[in-house]
This record gives C-alpha cells, sequence and structure tokens, in this order.
C-alpha cells in the first residue's frame, strides 16, 4: 500500500468515526443529564462520555497531519519538502501529548486546571490559524493552498477546533465531578454539576457533527 493510499484510508478512517462517535456522545450525555437519572447511572454514562472524547480527541487531531498528506498527493496542498510534512506531524504529536497530559492531570485531585487552560490556549491559536489560512487562500495570497474546496475544508476545520473547546471544558468539568461523585455516590451536589456538564456537552458536539459533515460532502464533492 503507498503513501497516497494510507493518507485516504487515514482520512476517511478519521472522518468516519468522529461522525459516529460524536453522536455517540451527545446520546449519552442526554442520558446522562436526566434528571431522573441515578447517581449510578451518571457515573456510567459519564465514564462513556469520557472514554470516547479522549478517542475522538485524537483522531481530531490526526486530522491535521492525515489532511495535509492527503491534500499534497491530490495536487491541492503544496508541501515544501518532507520537512514541511515531518513539521506537520510533530506539530499533531505536541498537540496530542499536551491533549493528554490536560486529561490526566484534570483526573487527578486538584483539577489541573493550568492543563485545561494551556489545551484552550493551543486549541485558539491552531483554530484561529487555520481560519486565517483559509482567508488568505481564499484572497488568492496562499503559497501553499491551491485549492478553493481545500481552503473551505481548512476553513471548516478551524471552526471545528474552536468549536471543540466549549465541548472540552465541559469534559475537564466532568472529570472532576465524576472524581468527587465516585468518591461519594451520595453527593447531591457533585451529581446535580455533574449533569450540568453533562448537559452543556451536547450542543458543541452536535453543531461540531455538522460541521464534520458539512467536510465530509466537500471532500467527496470536491473537483478532481
Amino acid at each position: 500500500m503507498n503513501t497516497d493510499a494510507v493518507a485516504l484510508f487515514a482520512h476517511v478512517i478519521i472522518v468516519v468515526y468522529l461522525l459516529g462517535a460524536d453522536l455517540g456522545r451527545a446520546y449519552l450525555a442526554r442520558i446522562g443529564a436526566a434528571p431522573v437519572a441515578s447517581p449510578e447511572a451518571r457515573l456510567v454514562a459519564a465514564r462513556a462520555v469520557l472514554w470516547l472524547g479522549s478517542i475522538t480527541n485524537i483522531a481530531l487531531v490526526l486530522i491535521l497531519p492525515a489532511g495535509i498528506s492527503l491534500a499534497g498527493a491530490l495536487g491541492a496542498y503544496r508541501i515544501v519538502g518532507s520537512s514541511w510534512l515531518t513539521a506537520t506531524w510533530l506539530v499533531a504529536a505536541a498537540w496530542l501529548a499536551l491533549s493528554i497530559a490536560a486529561d490526566r492531570a484534570t483526573a487527578r485531585p486538584g483539577g489541573g486546571r493550568g492543563w485545561a487552560l494551556a489545551d484552550t490556549a493551543a486549541r485558539v491559536v491552531i483554530g484561529a490559524g487555520h481560519l486565517y489560512d483559509g482567508a488568505i487562500a481564499f484572497a488568492g495570497m496562499s503559497t501553499t493552498v491551491a485549492s478553493g474546496w481545500l481552503a473551505a475544508k481548512i476553513t471548516l476545520f478551524g471552526l471545528l477546533i474552536l468549536l471543540s473547546i466549549p465541548a472540552r471544558r465541559a469534559s475537564f468539568v466532568i472529570r472532576r465531578e465524576a472524581l468527587l461523585l465516585r468518591a461519594v455516590t451520595a453527593d447531591a451536589g457533585a451529581s446535580a454539576r455533574l449533569a450540568n456538564a453533562l448537559a452543556r456537552l451536547r450542543t458543541p458536539l452536535l453543531a461540531s457533527w455538522m460541521l464534520i459533515l458539512v467536510a465530509a460532502w466537500m471532500g467527496v464533492a470536491k473537483p478532481l
């Protein structure tokens, strides 16, 4: 299997997983946020939401290098030497490491709020950077983006990253409150806060799902 085929396969798998998993996370969040849910059922829903969220977060990060590799193979993105692609993978690896560190920190007593803030800041920078890249590509000033459909997908990806911020912040709260509720399942305050965090998760997840669906359609309908 050649490199182009691997890039296409990875890109398709990532998009398919995101489309399926985000709907599952939204449904589980709805179950966990229901007022009639018991603390035990709320904890099960929260654990499932967080587990799926960890996998979808990896997929979201990997869209960046996989997408650039595929766009380069299709001639829509001008890759300036192998070092450019290597740098893209290194950025993705650093972003993924930061995300995993933030997840682990917020799962420990103390909350890891510094890591959560760093995770948010990284997403703001990366998301805004993609919006900028998309804007200059549409204006005809990009030296790397050679296609209008790719400029649109880059813009959608930037929006998707920015939209992941409220979902991530809600997930951090879910981790903290689930930790407290596991310690004392009779803690009504922790149960209520966990329900509120799960409820806040649904809107950004559904909005992200719509953006991924649009991006997937653009990938299929792009001119060859």
